[in-house]
C-alpha cells in the first residue's frame, strides 16, 4: 500500500493514495508530505481537533521541526489556525513589506520557527471540522490565483481519509475490546444487605467525577463487578470499560499489555499491538490486583496518570489518551509502601477515593439471591431446569464462613447442578460439599485418578479439581470428551483446568 514519494505531486493519484490508506499513524506521516506538494511548500503540519479539551494536537509534521513536536497540544482559539478552525474557511498569509502578518502565533510556527508565506485550510466532514493543515514557505514562487483552491481540494481528501482511518481504528479497537472481554469472568453485583447497598451508594457517588478510585476487599467480594458499576452510570458509561489482572500476567508482558508495543519492539512483536490504556481511550480501565504491578510498571503508570499519555514498547512517539482509571486490590497496600513493594507516590496517586468491599460472610442476606442467580444461569447453559433451595439448606449457605467469598459460591451452585439431580438442594447434599471445621483435608496430586471424586473432608477447591481429574482420566485426557462428561464447554474445562494447574506445561496452582 505504500506509495512512491514522487507520486505525491501529482495530486488525483497521491490523494486515491492518501484516502485507501487505513492505518491512522502511517496515513498521517502521508498526508503531511501530500500537503506540501500540493500546496508547493517546504513544510506542512496537520493539527487534530480535541473538541472535549479545546485543543488542537500536532498530529504530523513535514519540515524541520519534526518528531519532537508531534504530539504538541495548542488552545484551539489560537493563532491563523484557531481562526480556521471556528471559521471554517481557509486562508493564505504573506509576507507584506518584510514582516508577516501579527495573527502568527506558536501553533502557526510547528511546522517552521521562520515563516514567511503561511497556506491554511480546515478538514471537515459533514459539517464536522477534524482539524486544520498548515502548509508554510513556498519553494522559490510566489502563490498563484488557483493555488489556495487546490490545497483546499487536497484537504478535502485528507479530511475523508483521516475520518475513514479513524472510524476504522475505532471499530478495530472496539472489536478487541469485545474480544478481550468475552474472556472475563463476570458476576453479577447483588446488593440486598445494607453493607453491600452503602458501597454501591459511594460507587454511584463517585461514578460522576474523573478521580481515581481504589477499591480495596478480599477475592472474589466483586470488585470488577463494582467497577463496572461506576462506569455504567459514570458519563463514561457509552465509551469502552477494559479489565486488567495485574497479577495473572508475567512481568515481562505487563507493560505491552498497559502501553501496547510496536511491531519489531521485541522477539514475536509481528505487528503494533495496543495497550490497554489505548483500548479504553475516552472510558474506564479497570486494574485489578494492582498491588501485584512490578516497581518499573509503576513507575510508568504513574507517568501515565499524571500526564494523560503513554509510549509504546519499542516507539517513540508520546500518545495521548483521555481514561479513568479504576484500581483495585486485596493486599495491605500501605503495609506494601512501608515495605518498599508498593511506591508511596503512586499509592497516594491512586489512593483518592476508596472504598471497601464487604467479605460475604458480612452480608449473609446476599446469600440466597446469588446462589439463585448461579443456579439459574448454569441452568441455562446447561439446558436444564435450574434447581430450587430448601429452607433449611438456604440458613445453612448463610451460616457459612465463605472464604473464597462470592467465587466459592458461585463455584458450589456449579457443582450442586452439574453433579446434582433435578430435586431441591438440601441440607444433607450441602454438608457433602461444604468443608468442616477442623477437618483433615487430603490433597489430590495431579498425576493421582481416583476412583471417582471424593467429598466429605474435602475442600470445594479439592474437590472440583478432583472431578476435572477424574473426567480427564474417564476421556482418556481427551478434552472435548472430558467437557462432554461434566456437561460444558470445552473453553470452560480450559478455564478450570488452568485454574487448578492442570493444562499441559503448567505449573502447579496453589489453593486460593
Amino acid at each position: 500500500m505504500a506509495a512512491d514519494s514522487r507520486d505525491l505531486g501529482r495530486p488525483a493519484p497521491a490523494g486515491d493514495a492518501v484516502a485507501s490508506f487505513l492505518d491512522l499513524d502511517g496515513l498521517l506521516g502521508r498526508v503531511a508530505a501530500y500537503a506540501c506538494d500540493a500546496a508547493g511548500t517546504e513544510s506542512s503540519c496537520v493539527l487534530l481537533h480535541d473538541a472535549d479539551a479545546h485543543e488542537l494536537i500536532v498530529a504530523a509534521i513535514n519540515g524541520p521541526s519534526g518528531h519532537q513536536m508531534r504530539g504538541r497540544r495548542f488552545a484551539d482559539g489560537d493563532g491563523v489556525a484557531g481562526r480556521v478552525l471556528k471559521s471554517k474557511q481557509p486562508c493564505v498569509v504573506t509576507e507584506i513589506g518584510g514582516h508577516l502578518d501579527h495573527a502568527l502565533s506558536a501553533i502557526d510556527r510547528v511546522a517552521n520557527a521562520s515563516v514567511h508565506f503561511l497556506m491554511a485550510a480546515p478538514l471537515v466532514v459533514d459539517e464536522r471540522t477534524l482539524g486544520v493543515v498548515e502548509a508554510v514557505n513556498r519553494r522559490g514562487r510566489s502563490a498563484d490565483p488557483g493555488d489556495l483552491a487546490t490545497f483546499v481540494t487536497c484537504c478535502n481528501v485528507i479530511a475523508v481519509a483521516v475520518e475513514n482511518a479513524s472510524l476504522y481504528r475505532r471499530l478495530s479497537t472496539e472489536t478487541e475490546v469485545l474480544r478481550r472481554s468475552r474472556q472475563d469472568d463476570t458476576r453479577p453485583l447483588v446488593a440486598e444487605s445494607p453493607a453491600m447497598r452503602h458501597v454501591i451508594a459511594q460507587a454511584e457517588r463517585a461514578a460522576a467525577g474523573r478521580t481515581t478510585v481504589l477499591l480495596v476487599g478480599d477475592t472474589g467480594t466483586g470488585k470488577e463487578q463494582l467497577a463496572r458499576r461506576i462506569h455504567d452510570v459514570s458519563p463514561r458509561a457509552k465509551k469502552p470499560f477494559v479489565a486488567l489482572n495485574c497479577g495473572a500476567l508475567p512481568e515481562g508482558l505487563i507493560e505491552s499489555e498497559l502501553f501496547g508495543h510496536e511491531k519489531g519492539a521485541f522477539t514475536g512483536a509481528d505487528r503494533r499491538h495496543l495497550g490497554r490504556f489505548e483500548l479504553a481511550d475516552g472510558g474506564t480501565l479497570f486494574l485489578d490486583e494492582i498491588g501485584e504491578l512490578p516497581v518499573a510498571a509503576q513507575v510508568k503508570l504513574l507517568r501515565v496518570l499524571q500526564e494523560h499519555e503513554i509510549t509504546r514498547v519499542g516507539g517513540a512517539d508520546a500518545v495521548r489518551v483521555d481514561v479513568r482509571v479504576i484500581a483495585a486490590t486485596h493486599r495491605d497496600l500501605l503495609a506494601d509502601v512501608r515495605a518498599g513493594r508498593f511506591r508511596e507516590d503512586l499509592y497516594f496517586r491512586i489512593h483518592v477515593v476508596p472504598i471497601c468491599l464487604p467479605s460475604l460472610r458480612d452480608r449473609p442476606e446476599d446469600v440466597l439471591p446469588l446462589s439463585l442467580l448461579f443456579l439459574n444461569r448454569c441452568a441455562r447453559e446447561l439446558g436444564r431446569a435450574a434447581r430450587t433451595i430448601t429452607p433449611e439448606a438456604a440458613e445453612r449457605l448463610r451460616a457459612h464462613g465463605w472464604p473464597g467469598n462470592v467465587r466459592e459460591l458461585q463455584n458450589l451452585m456449579e457443582r450442586l447442578m452439574v453433579l446434582g439431580d433435578d430435586g431441591p438442594i438440601r441440607t444433607g447434599e450441602l454438608e457433602a460439599l461444604l468443608p468442616r471445621e477442623g477437618a483433615v483435608t487430603n490433597r489430590v496430586s495431579r498425576g493421582s485418578v481416583p476412583d471417582g471424586p471424593r467429598t466429605g473432608d474435602l475442600s470445594l477447591w479439592h474437590q472440583e479439581k478432583s472431578l476435572l481429574i477424574d473426567a480427564l482420566a474417564r476421556a482418556g485426557q481427551n478434552q472435548t470428551r472430558a467437557a462432554q462428561v461434566l456437561k460444558i464447554s470445552r473453553e470452560q474445562l480450559r478455564t478450570r483446568m488452568k485454574r487448578y494447574g492442570l493444562l499441559p506445561g503448567r505449573a502447579r496452582s496453589s489453593e486460593s
